[in-house]
């Protein structure tokens, strides 16, 4: 059903640029939930209430968004791109990286010869602790083994756990160099040069935390403040789509002109400023995420994860829809200063959390992907069914002065 902030589009039946206004097509990070965003697009790319045929006039992604975002701007089919991911599927093209594990084991080994050097005030402390822990926990069941061993750990032997975690000579787990080949075999290239699709692959800077965000083609002039925000490379590497889907500690950061950067979805998962600066008049945004129940209990572990990754995927969607409904409002006052609103459409999203759960983010399996793929074009028939509607703040009317 329509949302109650939503109003029916006016003017343009569809989407195809030719047809109405410059349209943005933003696709938000979720790992293996990319799958999601291609049958998405197979909708939009096909139907004639969609783009028609047609290409959006600008993208803006982030992590797996970023790659959809690129392999659509390369001129690949949806089926094209489904065959990407499912590649992805049937040989995972990462290397698990042997200096963390080495770097582990030497540490272990450094603090078990230093154990019985241990001070005996300190070694107090820890028997009374442990003591302790043997009357709270039920040490004679393997659960209450595990608890035991898991709070000592956090309270009496913490700088232990702090000492490992410094002595692991390396930031990530896995190494993306065999992804990066993969991509360029989808591509048939070493890198995306410039296409008529204007392309933001969106960063972080792992260093200053500030966002990076790398554009095919010139943004529009801006404020000086966000200029910095911006770089320019009319042909992107594959260094650079890759930095946009590196989750950090899992993957490595990558350097690109002297900064190291991971993935953008730590702080603009679904980024829709770019779209704008690169002259979009309307924007379709594609999250990945399911919208929140009131009434849904939490019942796993499982179960809590999910909603902690979705609730703060979907917070950096509500900042970013508050910033542009925001800017609507000021270019409604600013009108003869040239500021022009941009349309925002109400999202294309999962309908239900039962295949979209906590590990469906790193799952990639062939047919968890496909159904994640089936699941988007069924959002997205469902989205143009319900007519293209705008996202809007609703303002209550006005009591007019001196009425009862």
């Amino acid at each position: 059903m329509p949302d109650a902030n939503s109003l029916p589009l006016s003017g343009t039946p569809n989407l195809h640029p030719r047809h109405g206004m410059p349209t943005g097509l933003v696709l938000s990070g979720g790992g293996a939930r990319g799958a999601f965003q291609v049958g998405v697009w197979k909708v939009l790319h096909e139907d004639p209430r969609g783009f028609d045929g047609a290409l959006p006039t600008a993208i803006s992604g982030t992590s797996a968004g970023a790659l959809n975002g690129a392999l659509i701007a390369a001129g690949l089919s949806p089926e094209d791109i489904l065959e990407f991911w499912l590649d992805i599927a049937d040989s995972p093209p990462i290397r698990a990286n042997a200096t963390f594990f080495s770097s582990l084991w030497t540490t272990l080994a450094k603090i078990a010869v230093r154990e019985p050097l241990r001070g005996i005030k300190r070694r107090r402390r820890e028997f009374r602790i442990f003591g302790d822990l043997l009357r709270k926990h039920r040490w004679h069941r393997t659960s209450g083994q595990y608890a035991l061993a898991l709070e000592f750990l956090l309270t009496a032997r913490f700088d232990n756990f702090s000492e490992v975690l410094d002595g692991i000579a390396t930031t990530h787990l896995f190494d993306t160099a065999p992804f990066r080949d993969r991509l360029a075999r989808a591509l048939g290239a070493n890198r995306l040069v410039q296409t008529g699709v204007k392309l933001a692959i969106n960063t972080v800077n792992a260093a200053t935390g500030e966002v990076v965000r790398i554009v095919n083609h010139p943004p529009r002039k801006r404020p000086q403040a966000t200029v910095k925000h911006y770089r320019y490379e009319p042909v992107l590497t594959l260094d650079m789509l890759v930095a946009s889907a590196s989750i950090p500690l899992l993957f490595n950061p990558v350097q690109i002109q002297g900064d190291t950067l991971w993935d953008g979805g730590l702080l603009v998962n679904s980024p829709m400023a770019p779209v704008v600066a690169l002259g979009a008049k309307r924007i379709v945004p594609v999250l990945v995420t399911v919208k929140g129940n009131p009434d849904r209990k939490l019942h796993s572990f499982g179960n809590a994860l999910e909603r902690l990754v979705d609730t703060l995927l979907e917070n950096a969607y509500t900042i970013d829809r508050k910033l542009l409904l925001a800017r609507n409002e000021l270019a409604d006052r600013l009108l003869e200063e040239g500021l022009s609103r941009v349309e925002l459409l109400t999202p294309i999203r999962p309908n239900s959390s039962a295949l979209f759960n906590a590990g469906s983010y790193l799952y990639f399996e062939r047919n968890a992907l496909l159904s994640m793929y089936e699941a988007g074009q069924q959002a997205a028939r469902r989205w143009l069914d319900n007519g293209l509607r705008v996202d809007a703040k609703v303002r209550p009317a006005r009591a007019r002065v001196g009425s009862t």
